[in-house]
């Protein structure tokens, strides 16, 4: 029993020299190059951009950007101090131009070229077949006036009754030249513009304003010319 003792200290001593002098572990490899260690992250929300990086394309833009909004025509400078004086109310700085235009009287139809009174009486005669009873020779000007209208959509129809009477009619626009003015303001994409009839409020207009898009190269100031309305020739 002794003897079993001894042996089994004995082992205990030979093995606690071959721990703590032989089996050392060997010593660990330094970091390779170009290679990054690895490290523990914590994953909290979205991940953060690499340093230096760019935000990405087709981004959203930024609340609030502001776009141009124009209000008009305005008839005149009372209805424009109206209108200017509502839009500084509200905090708005407007930008006044002026546009030259021909606005539209109504629209003409007649017969042209019949310089021969002949011709003249003949027409007539067609159109009073066709039920057009009311046209007229214009002696001095060799034509036959058919009709004045205020809309385009009648001189159209009267236009198809002299094209049934086997007459080539001609629609004209009755124009005369006007100056409108026009309000420009910055207002945020998000933003609607004021309501006109809160603008023109106490104003008996026939036509009230509308609100649209800026013109291109509108500015403070700035006029723009509008093309004339010319006659044409009924297809």
């Amino acid at each position: 029993m002794r003897a079993l003792l001894l042996t089994l200290a004995l082992a205990n001593l030979l093995f606690f020299g071959w721990s703590y002098w032989i089996d050392k572990p060997a010593a660990g490899r330094g970091p390779i190059a170009g290679v990054a260690p690895l490290r523990l992250v914590t994953v909290s929300g979205a991940p953060a951009p690499a340093a230096g990086g760019s935000a990405a394309a087709g981004a959203t833009p930024a609340p609030g950007a502001a776009r141009c909004a124009s209000i008009g025509p305005l008839a005149d400078e009372v209805v424009a101090s109206v209108v200017g004086t509502a839009l500084r109310a509200r905090n708005y700085t407007p930008r006044q131009r002026t546009v030259q235009s021909d606005l539209t009287d109504g629209y003409w139809v007649y017969i042209d070229n019949l310089r021969d009174a002949n011709a003249r009486e003949q027409a007539l005669r067609r159109l009073a077949r066709a039920g057009v009873r009311d046209a007229a020779p214009l002696v001095n000007s060799g034509q036959v006036s058919v009709g004045l209208f205020s809309a385009q959509a009648g001189a159209n129809l009267r236009a198809a009754a002299v094209r049934a009477a086997g007459l080539e009619p001609v629609i004209e626009a009755r124009t005369h030249p006007a100056r409108e003015i026009w309000f420009d303001v910055d207002l945020a994409t998000d933003t609607p513009p004021p309501s006109v009839n809160a603008l023109v409020q106490g104003l008996n207009l026939p036509t009230p304003p509308a609100w649209g898009a800026c013109a291109a190269g509108a500015g403070s100031g700035s006029q723009a010319a509008a093309p004339p309305v010319s006659g044409s020739r009924a297809q």
